[in-house]
């Protein structure tokens, strides 16, 4: 029956009308850009990116890169005044503002030492600036996260126990929403979520996309607790989410098989989808579809200018959509 929902839910999201689809662009960045926020404040605005490699046969990489997605010219920002030792493997990432500070915070993964912290940086030109780490042993395999201006953070870990297989294949409801309240206090927001890998806030609102169940989920946040659990859109493998004008911004690995079988081959090749989804009614509008020949594995997408922004895992580009008006 599962299979039959998914199956059902990608012909109905490739049966809904779309606008003309112009080119895919690919623009070199570091390896496996899996996140991108829009740092706004830049003059111009900019894309800044979360790269690491995911393929052992790439070179180690693991940068924060900063994008200008008209010249096409990049830059690696440089990490300062962090504590000895520390390794740097970035996976989400979310911008929050403080008065006049911009911070960013950021997912790192340690692997060897089973250590997931949050780590804030404050954004002054192209450095980050080490202001703190963030952990707790409830972060045990965290994906995405929402940052707030009062310094509180909202985070996803999707799974129990990270890298398990047999969670993912059975689809087992193992992921769960962590809250932090900036005060060095982490607690358990809700439970029971299949693979939950995108989440944003907005207003009293939180977003959560979870990937196993094929659906994208609203709650109501209220003092450090989420209420409301609510289906608002059936997507098959929806991932980060995003938000543009008022809209929801999601990707979806629409073919498992074939995002499997990327995961372990860069020659076999994954659909790309991007959705836009109303954040009140649930309907669901779709803004680019590659069969993989292009861009494979969309982890996330953000609208700058009328330009779809597209990231991916694996490889060492992002994709560029002029969206027609």
């Amino acid at each position: 029956m599962k299979k039959l929902t998914a199956f059902v839910c990608l012909l109905l999201l490739l049966g809904i009308p779309a606008p003309a689809q112009s080119p895919i662009k690919l623009l070199p960045s570091g390896y496996g850009p899996e996140d991108i926020v829009i740092d706004s404040l830049s003059t111009p605005p900019r894309i800044l990116v979360s790269c690491s490699s995911r393929r052992a046969e790439y070179p180690k990489y693991g940068e924060i890169e900063a994008i200008d997605p008209v010249k096409g010219s990049r830059i690696v920002m440089k990490r300062t005044g962090e504590p000895a030792g520390l390794i740097f493997r970035p996976h989400g990432i979310s911008l929050a503002t403080a008065g006049e500070i911009q911070y960013l915070y950021v997912i790192s993964h340690n692997d060897a030492a089973g250590i997931h912290p949050v780590i804030r940086y404050q954004i002054d030109g192209d450095n980050l600036v080490f202001v703190e780490e963030l952990n707790s042993r409830l972060l045990v395999s965290p994906n995405a996260l929402q940052a707030f201006s009062d310094g509180s953070v909202v985070v996803c870990n999707d799974a129990a126990v990270r890298g398990d297989i047999k969670e993912t294949i059975l689809r087992q409801k193992k992921g769960n929403i962590l809250f932090y309240d900036g005060q060095g206090n982490w607690s358990i927001m809700a439970r029971e979520i299949g693979m939950p890998a995108g989440l944003a806030g907005l207003g009293n609102k939180i977003f959560v996309s979870a990937s196993t169940e094929n659906k994208l989920y609203s709650f109501l946040l209220k003092d450090g607790q989420l209420s409301n659990k609510t289906v608002l859109a059936e997507i098959t493998g929806p991932d980060n989410i995003r938000f543009y004008k008022g809209s929801l911004i999601t990707t979806s690995h629409s073919k498992t098989l074939k995002f499997v079988r990327h995961v372990k081959n860069t020659k076999s090749k994954s659909p790309s989808m991007v959705l836009s989804v109303n954040p009140s009614s649930g309907k669901i509008t779709r803004l680019l579809y590659d069969n993989g020949k292009i861009i494979s594995t969309a982890s996330v997408a953000v609208i700058l200018d009328n330009q779809l922004i597209i990231g991916q895992i694996f490889e060492p580009f992002i994709g560029l959509v002029n969206l027609t008006k």
